[in-house]
């Protein structure tokens, strides 16, 4: 029987998190909820599978076990999936293993600066990499397309609820800013069946729209186009952002509003955002950290509905009202004033 934790107990839980962390970041490189799915195994048969020895693996098992994500059998040595072990499932629904991917081998690193972030303001990142995140990024294919499939998890994971909730009824052409590889954009055409319009980011980024969109069956309506929607974007009669403000300071993310605004293709053009919203939504500990993640990695935060009023209105853009969901996401919806 477990006694309560002492609140040193607790404290020492919480600073073994990185612990934890990079324990499911091997056993998601390895792929072992993939060899699960079929039914349990020995350590030593898994550690055959992935290439890793035995005893190190039984150890991080041991205790990832205890965190619900494998189940262990004490008389068997048998090892199965816990309740959180299918998330770590390749293409599972809900799976976030490009998420741990991504974050171990991106984000893990500069958090060691997060110090130098407190004293002077500065991205933790910049200060691991020399210089912003997404420059840093972009210099390497592969871990582009790695956290591009941890966004598509991310989507996903916690704005899925929020996406179902975006209604682009009346909308004729639908410009997703910041859409990496199309999926919500082709989900929201399929849903939408007369929505033509384009998934817009970065070249590198929106590579991978055109397989995504094609599997969708949506690419004779929505194209891939790729750009920096700090000096332009395509012109639509509706603009979908989706948790791309947040990456950005005030200044930058009025400077993408302010590119909607000049491009938009009729004078009340829609705008909608799916966003965090610190006062508003389920799950305000989500929104929370990820308002750390800002700190760490970018120039962006989570703001209030006060916040996203401002920022809004100072880019031109009148703030019609904030839809709550399921989850820690929130549809901010908004109309372009002439």
């Amino acid at each position: 029987m477990h006694t309560a934790a002492t609140p040193a107990l607790a404290m020492l839980r919480l600073l073994g998190g990185f612990q934890i962390s990079q324990a499911l970041y091997v056993v998601a490189r390895a792929g072992l909820a993939d060899r699960l799915l079929d039914g349990e195994r020995t350590v030593a048969q898994l550690a055959g599978a992935t290439g890793l020895r035995a005893d190190p693996l039984a150890r991080i098992v041991r205790v990832l076990a205890g965190q619900g994500v494998f189940t262990l059998d004490a008389a068997t040595g048998l090892v199965g999936l816990g309740p959180l072990g299918r998330t770590l499932v390749s293409g599972a629904p809900d799976s976030v293993r490009n998420i741990a991917l991504t974050w171990m081998e991106t984000h893990y690193p500069a958090f060691a600066e997060l110090r130098r972030t407190a004293e002077d303001g500065g991205p933790a990142a910049d200060h691991r990499y020399g210089m912003p995140f997404f420059a840093w990024l972009a210099r390497d294919p592969e871990k582009v397309a790695t956290f591009t499939a941890a966004m598509t998890d991310f989507a996903r994971a916690i704005r899925q609820d929020a996406f179902s909730a975006v209604e682009l009824d009346g909308a004729r052409t639908v410009v997703d800013v910041g859409g990496a590889d199309g999926a919500v954009l082709a989900a929201l055409a399929r849903r939408y069946p007369g929505l033509r319009g384009a998934v817009f980011d970065l070249p590198h980024v929106v590579a991978a729209a055109p397989a995504v969109l094609r599997a969708a069956g949506v690419d004779g309506r929505i194209t891939a186009v790729g750009g920096d929607f700090f000096v332009e974007v395509p012109p639509a009669d509706c603009y979908l952002a989706g948790f791309i403000l947040h990456d950005w300071s005030d200044g930058e993310a009025a400077r993408i509003l302010s590119r909607m605004h000049e491009a938009a293709a009729v004078p009340h053009a829609r705008l909608v955002l799916v966003e965090t919203v610190l006062d508003r939504g389920e799950a305000p500990e989500v929104a929370a950290l990820l308002d750390l993640t800002m700190l760490g990695m970018l120039t962006g935060r989570e703001r209030s509905s006060e916040e996203w009023r401002a920022l809004l209105a100072g880019a031109g853009f009148r703030l019609d009202r904030i839809r709550e969901t399921g989850g820690p996401m929130c549809v901010i919806e908004a109309t372009r004033v002439p």
